[in-house]
C-alpha cells in the first residue's frame, strides 16, 4: 500500500505543469499538497479501519482531532461527516479525491493531461484500492477459531504429557528434554497465533511483538512530501537567478 501511495505521488510530482525555468506553477503546488493530503488520509483511515489500535480515528470524535492536528481541513471534515460511509470504509473517500483531484488538474491544465498519463493513474489508483481490499479480504479469510483452538488443546496436551512419555527412555534427562520441547511447541504455538492476527486486534499474545501500523504511517507521511522536494527545481532548466 506505501508502495502505490508514493507511485501515485511520484507521477503527480512529475507531471505537473511548470514555467520555463522548471519551477512548479503555483497551481500545480497546491495540486501536489493537496493529493499528498487526501493520500495521508487515506493512509490513516485504511488502517483505522483494520486495526483495533486505531480504530478511535475513524471515530467522529477521531475524525474532529484529525482535523483540529491539521490533517484534514473543516470541508473534508464535513464531507466525511456527512457522508453514510462506515467507519471501516471512511478511506474510500480520500482515495476517490486523490484521482477526481488529478482528473480536474488535467483538464484546467494544471498537470499533463494525455491519455498515458492518465491511463497510468488510473491504474495506480485501482491497484491502491486493490492492495487495501485484499488485506480486508486476508484478515476475513482466516481459518475457523474452531480449528485454532483444537491445535491449542493438541499442544498443550501434548506438552503436559511430554515427562510422562519421555521419564521412562530418559530418567532424569527428561527434564532438560520436557524444557526444550516446551519451548519449541509453546513458542511455534504462539508465534502461529501471531501470522494470525498480525495487527493483534484480539490479544493472542499481549506479550508479543506484532505489526507497528505506526511505521507504515510515519513512513508515508514522510514520503508523502519528499517528491514535491525532490522536484522542486531541475538541473536541466535555467536557473531563475541566473537570468
Amino acid at each position: 500500500v506505501q508502495g502505490k501511495i508514493s507511485d501515485f505521488n511520484l507521477l503527480i510530482v512529475t507531471n505537473a505543469k511548470r514555467d520555463e525555468y522548471g519551477a512548479l506553477t503555483p497551481e500545480a503546488e497546491q495540486l501536489i499538497i493537496e493529493i499528498s493530503s487526501y493520500s495521508r488520509l487515506f493512509h490513516i483511515l485504511m488502517w483505522a479501519g483494520k486495526s483495533e489500535r486505531f480504530k478511535v480515528l475513524s471515530t467522529p470524535d477521531g475524525l474532529e482531532r484529525l482535523e483540529s492536528r491539521g490533517l484534514m481541513k473543516p470541508r473534508q471534515l464535513e464531507v466525511l461527516q456527512n457522508s453514510k460511509l462506515a467507519e471501516a470504509e471512511l478511506h474510500t473517500a480520500p482515495l476517490e479525491w486523490m484521482m477526481i483531484r488529478a482528473n480536474q488538474a488535467m483538464e484546467n491544465g494544471h498537470m499533463a493531461g494525455d491519455t498515458a498519463t492518465k491511463g497510468l493513474l488510473l491504474k495506480q489508483i485501482v491497484a491502491l484500492r486493490g492492495k487495501s481490499r485484499a488485506i480486508t479480504n486476508m484478515e476475513a479469510g482466516r481459518m475457523p477459531l474452531a480449528y485454532v483452538n483444537l491445535v491449542q488443546v493438541l499442544v498443550d496436551s501434548f506438552v503436559i504429557t511430554a515427562p510422562i512419555a519421555l521419564y521412562s527412555r530418559l530418567g532424569d534427562y527428561s527434564v532438560g528434554a520436557v524444557f526444550f520441547v516446551t519451548i519449541f511447541y509453546t513458542g511455534l504455538n504462539n508465534l502461529a497465533k501471531i501470522f494470525l492476527d498480525p495487527f493483534n486486534n484480539e490479544n493472542y499474545s499481549s506479550n508479543a511483538i506484532f505489526m507497528d501500523l505506526g511505521v507504515f504511517l510515519r513512513e508515508v507521511n514522510g514520503q508523502s512530501i519528499e517528491w514535491q522536494k525532490a522536484g522542486k527545481d531541475l538541473p536541466f532548466y535555467e536557473s531563475k537567478k541566473s537570468v
